[in-house]
């Protein structure tokens, strides 16, 4: 039998491969519908329709699951299927000349819907694969790799970009048919790891709805309330950052790649020290200590267009979405038992899904009929939205759940300075002062 070790490393290669990938699609969705001639409405809907179509999929995704008779065929058709997707968005523009947004908005629909689907099985094979005492120091390590991975081929897509200017549809003929490529590769991987047989229970299966009814005392409800409330809010303003920077901006797809690129660069530098934080003093401390700046994002785009402003908060926004997103993943694996932990991940997905689907449906709508009441932008007046429905969101919910494992104590103002670094420099500040003290001495 393959040991976890072997069946590690296979995954580890398919996440190289689904990095290129991303890096070549996901910051390049929206320009694309842009240059198809997406309007701001249709820009919303490219975000909210395939949300709304991938929640419903998770709610039968974990009895699929179930049923599958492995786990690791079942999330290789599901990666097949999104690498065929990506192919054919790649021919979009020669083969329809009119409707093409709609059209986009389909396949990408079929695209989320196949990795939807298999999210949950992946994530359940993935914590059963790895030991539960260090999911944090694992998932920082890949995410960081990962990461690195994914900045290279984002700033090469960006730049190829940039140069095919005047012949940007066969350029992003290349990048879409390359990522369908690469995934072809990921989903070979995938089918090499070893498929670990999961617990399932029968008398452990329970509804969405059963799943609701638990918000009262049930800990693993709350969180997920929480978290898809801060995506609702997220999501009133997400889609349109791109939009924000390309049209009201008018920065060039090379500056774009560049701010991008060195953002998500310096978030990867200090992934490391998330995993090591959550590990350690658990990751609801984390979360919450994260979840302080979320709201301050969105309403730092308003004083400048400056690209080195917005390069700095970029830098800022990713550091601590970093950290949030991080420990929500290393939660789920530490809330949710083995035998429950596909159905919760699924319930979960569908949560945010719901959430997603509204923030950016709504956000969509907001941007079009709602004054430009920020520097005459509809699309900052929106921001603005955005930030006051996240700090809300935190008064109402941010409390309601708790840490489900042992920690080592910390005081939160200590924890406050770490996050922001100001900790360490203090630290090595002491150092500093305490070896010359102790030279002086002798």
């Amino acid at each position: 039998m393959m040991n976890k070790e072997k069946s590690l490393k296979f995954s580890f290669a398919d996440g190289l491969f689904a990095s290129v990938m991303m890096g070549f699609t996901l910051n390049y969705v929206t320009p694309f519908a842009l240059v198809l001639g997406a309007s701001s409405f249709q820009i919303g809907l490219l975000n909210a329709i395939p949300q709304l179509f991938s929640s419903f999929i998770q709610l039968k995704s974990a009895d699929i699951v179930e049923k599958v008779k492995g786990r690791v065929r079942f999330i290789t058709i599901g990666v097949f299927c999104q690498a065929l997707s990506w192919i054919v968005i790649s021919v979009l523009h020669f083969v329809f000349k009119t409707n093409a947004p709609a059209i986009y908005i389909a396949l990408l629909t079929f695209n989320t819907l196949s990795g939807a689907l298999v999210y949950p099985a992946w994530l359940s094979l993935m914590s059963d694969t790895v030991e539960k005492d260090v999911y944090g120091k694992y998932f920082a390590m890949r995410g960081k790799v990962m990461g690195f991975v994914n900045v290279g081929s984002n700033l090469a897509a960006g730049l190829f970009l940039a140069a095919m200017t005047q012949n940007i549809y066969i350029a992003f003929f290349l990048l879409f048919f390359i990522a369908g490529v690469f995934r072809m590769f990921s989903a070979h991987f995938l089918s090499k790891m070893e498929d670990i047989p999961q617990e399932i229970v029968p008398e452990k299966s329970f509804t969405y709805f059963d799943f609701l009814s638990r918000f009262p005392k049930g800990n693993f409800i709350k969180f997920t309330l929480y978290v898809a409330g801060i995506n609702f809010a997220t999501f009133l303003s997400g889609p349109f950052v791109s939009v924000y920077m390309l049209k009201e901006l008018k920065y060039s797809y090379s500056l774009y790649t560049w701010i991008l690129t060195i953002s998500t660069l310096a978030g990867l530098l200090t992934l490391p020290l998330w995993g090591k934080l959550a590990d350690k003093v658990g990751n609801v401390k984390i979360m919450k200590v994260c979840a302080i700046f979320l709201p301050v994002v969105p309403l730092l785009w308003v004083y400048s267009g400056n690209w080195i402003y917005i390069l700095v908060i970029n830098i800022f926004a990713v550091h601590f979405w970093n950290g949030f997103n991080l420990c929500v993943l290393n939660f789920i694996f530490d809330a949710a038992s083995p035998a429950v932990r596909t159905r919760c991940i699924a319930y979960f997905n569908f949560t945010n899904g719901i959430a997603l689907f509204f923030g950016a449906l709504i956000g969509g709508v907001l941007v079009t009929k709602l004054p430009g009441l920020i520097h005459g932008s509809q699309i900052l007046t929106v921001f603005v939205i955005s930030g006051i429905a996240r700090a809300i969101i935190n008064i109402i919910a941010l409390r309601s759940f708790k840490e489900v494992r042992q920690t080592d104590p910390i005081d939160e103002s200590k924890l406050l300075l770490t996050v922001l670094g100001v900790a360490s420099i203090f630290e090595f500040g002491q150092q500093i002062v305490g070896r010359r003290l102790r030279k002086n001495v002798q």
